[in-house]
């Protein structure tokens, strides 16, 4: 084998935070479900993988890791088995333990890749969040692709660019956050069928405990407790204390209104498709798009606008602020329980 065989794939769609979306294993499903010409869109991927229903809270700590899609069911493999169903694929992982070794994972890549598929991993630069493997260089020491930390300036140090925008990056392996290589080039499954969307969503929307993790409804309890505990947000707190803080809980408003925006949108699409059911679906949707439209009328106008700087940090840590947001959180509360009972009803159908 050539130690310098390369081949890369171009014309792979972008993966970056914007207005396409916030979440990046459904970013991921779409950018590869382009480039293989499989029918899917964001809005499908969000709502049939089940990250548009999800809400996850550690209770036993401020969690930066919170808002991962990893975290929407209780095996972490659901996600990534039903985000491939959504671009009609059989899930097909590979997972970094104590005996896996790079080759391993280069291989993997090689095998995709030389067969014309995208590979969506988990890490490659930064946190273990999806991103998309366009291709390898030196026989796989070297990958390029798209990840949605690639411009960020911690991680400069380590990545390169080619001219069309994809990072090249040699550090892959011994980022200790680089997981599970997951393919795009499996058997074709069937579509998954509108029951079998909303019993996943109604799992992810459920209100309960998973260890130290409150998630789905319940969820919601755990983040307004942490936001009233005056004891996290001291009057003397250090600003890196309270840039955590305003992390955790903007992670929270962008998994609302990123999901809640796309599980109407998808539920009025099944409405269309669906006259019998069509009230209960066109009200689920409501209730999401109520959950939305706290997050960007009532929530983010008190920060002082969407963005993390210092405005949005100092106005969260007023215990003032803080106690509104823990009305709104409740209001939300509401809305996502009404959702679920419709869910629910629906998906016994």
């Amino acid at each position: 084998m050539d130690i310098n065989d390369t081949t890369i794939l171009y014309g792979v769609p972008r993966v970056a935070y914007g207005t396409d979306g916030c979440t990046p294993f459904p970013m991921c499903i779409l950018s590869c479900a382009k480039y293989l010409g499989i029918p899917t869109d964001y809005t499908r991927a969000m709502a049939e993988s089940g990250a548009a229903f999800r809400l996850n809270w550690n209770t036993s700590c401020w969690d930066g890791g919170n808002v991962d899609a990893v975290f929407t069911y209780d095996d972490p493999d659901e996600i990534f088995r039903q985000g491939m169903h959504a671009m009609e694929r059989n899930l097909k992982i590979m997972k970094r333990t104590p005996d896996t070794k790079k080759e391993d994972f280069m291989a993997f890549i090689r095998n995709e890749v030389n067969a014309g598929n995208p590979v969506i991993a988990l890490g490659i630069i930064g946190p273990p969040e999806a991103c998309v493997i366009t291709g390898y260089r030196e026989n796989g020491n070297v990958l390029t692709g798209w990840n949605v930390f690639q411009e960020y300036p911690e991680y400069q140090s380590s990545v390169q660019f080619e001219k069309n925008g994809y990072f090249l990056t040699r550090d892959w392996w011994e980022n200790p956050e680089t997981t599970a290589l997951i393919a795009t080039g499996t058997e074709a499954l069937p579509p998954l069928t509108p029951k079998e969307v909303l019993q996943n969503a109604a799992e992810a929307l459920k209100g309960r405990m998973c260890g130290t993790f409150a998630r789905g409804t319940l969820a919601y309890d755990a983040w307004k407790d942490a936001i009233l505990c005056d004891r996290d947000f001291p009057r003397d707190a250090v600003f890196p204390v309270l840039v955590e803080r305003m992390m955790c809980h903007g992670d929270a408003m962008d998994c609302l209104s990123d999901g809640r925006l796309h599980a109407a949108k998808y539920l009025r699409r099944l409405a269309e498709k669906y006259p019998a059911q069509t009230e209960k679906l066109n009200r689920a949707a409501q209730e999401f798009e109520h959950v939305s439209k706290i997050i960007w009328e009532e929530m983010i106008p008190v920060l002082g606008g969407w963005e993390r700087g210092e405005k949005q940090i100092r106005q969260l840590a007023e215990p003032e602020n803080r106690r509104l947001f823990a009305t709104l959180i409740d209001r939300m509360k509401s809305h996502d329980e009404r959702a679920y009972v419709y869910l629910c009803e629906l998906a016994r159908i």
